[in-house]
């Protein structure tokens, strides 16, 4: 027995060690149009147009966490990082969801909409802009989960975020040149 799992920890190591040599990472790090390589990413405070206040700080907690589970980017803080994502929260709005048959609103509805763009901090060039619209809806018949629906919300929103905006870069660093 002991054998045994001796002979699969060596081989959990030896696969581990193949997949760093052949480049496989596990998040996105994507090169800069100029050639440079990417290795941190900062996250300003977005602004916020909206009528709900101190809507702000959660969406910037959440963002921060997507980024740390999608990049393979050192969060820093945007004076010292090499990309710096910025944005404004330019809508939010609650909403009448679903309704029964005999026309009794059972849901609600938070919409949030986020423009966002990622700058290349030494050159101060834009790489790209997003605007994302999100719906989370939530059932109303327990009180107090407005809450958790805007958490959820933003979160969702803070992935998009990410990921259009990196995603993008990296797909642009990768494609084959147009003639």
């Amino acid at each position: 027995m002991r054998l045994t799992n001796t002979l699969g920890t060596a081989l959990l190591l030896l696969s581990l060690a193949m997949a760093a040599a052949c480049g496989y990472r596990a998040g996105l790090s994507p090169a800069l149009p100029d050639g440079r390589t990417a290795a941190s990413i900062g996250i300003e405070i977005f602004g916020n147009e909206s009528l709900l206040p101190n809507i702000e700080r959660p969406l910037h907690q959440a963002t921060s966490e997507s980024a740390r589970r999608f990049l393979d980017l050192e969060l820093r803080s945007p004076g010292r990082a090499d990309l710096v994502l910025r944005g404004s929260i330019k809508d939010f709005q609650r909403r009448e969801g679903a309704r029964t048959t005999d026309n009794l609103f059972v849901e609600t509805r938070d919409v949030l909409l986020i423009q966002a763009t990622l700058v290349d901090r030494a050159r101060g060039v834009e790489l790209g802009t997003t605007t994302v619209e999100t719906i989370v809806g939530s059932a109303i018949d327990v009180p107090g989960r407005e809450p958790a629906q805007r958490e959820r919300a933003l979160k969702v929103a803070a992935d998009q975020i990410v990921l259009a905006l990196i995603a993008d870069l990296q797909y642009r660093d990768s494609a084959p040149p147009q003639d």
